[in-house]
């Protein structure tokens, strides 16, 4: 999935939770790929084998170790489980859109749900067809949700309460 679905989850999540800034939200939500892009440059990881990034052992791990840095920082449980479950969701969607991802190391692949390909979709063949299309009005449309979800808690939060005086 590319960064604009992944994001979506981050402004919803937002709405949850005060203690942790929006951006950080969104780097939770990305953190997965910037791992990726990291390991990809030193080459050890490559596309389509990606299993210190991608794995859903690996998903797991640097799901709990963003966990565990957002509680050393907010020393609230429930910020830190939301912060889980942001990073952890980079692999929940992956999950749903691509074909395979590594179960950890080695050559054992989980077959995903493969949406992309049933769309038409290829990441290896750019190019404006039916399925890039569709693509990419999910992946706008999940970033849309997630900043309507975001925006209307904030809206909420900003309404005008008037303060009562009272006089004695």
């Amino acid at each position: 999935m590319s960064p604009t679905g992944h994001l979506g989850i981050g402004f919803a999540v937002k709405r949850l939770d005060a203690k942790i800034p929006l951006w950080v939200y969104l780097v939770g939500a990305y953190v997965i790929d910037l791992i990726y892009m990291g390991l990809s440059f030193f080459k050890i990881e490559r596309f389509g084998y990606n299993p210190w990034s991608h794995s859903i052992l690996m998903a797991i791990l640097w799901s709990v170790v963003a966990g565990l840095f957002a509680f050393n920082i907010v020393k609230h449980k429930s910020s830190a489980l939301l912060m889980c479950f942001v990073v952890f969701s980079h692999w929940i969607l992956d999950f749903i859109v691509w074909d395979q991802l590594p179960l950890a190391f080695g050559s054992t692949m989980i077959p995903g749900l493969g949406f992309y390909r049933r769309i038409g979709f290829d990441i290896l063949s750019p190019g404006i067809n039916m399925g890039s299309m569709m693509a990419t009005i999910i992946e706008l449309g999940m970033l849309v949700i997630g900043i309507l979800i975001y925006w209307t808690s904030k809206k909420k939060s900003r309404k005008y309460v008037p303060i009562h005086r009272t006089e004695g």
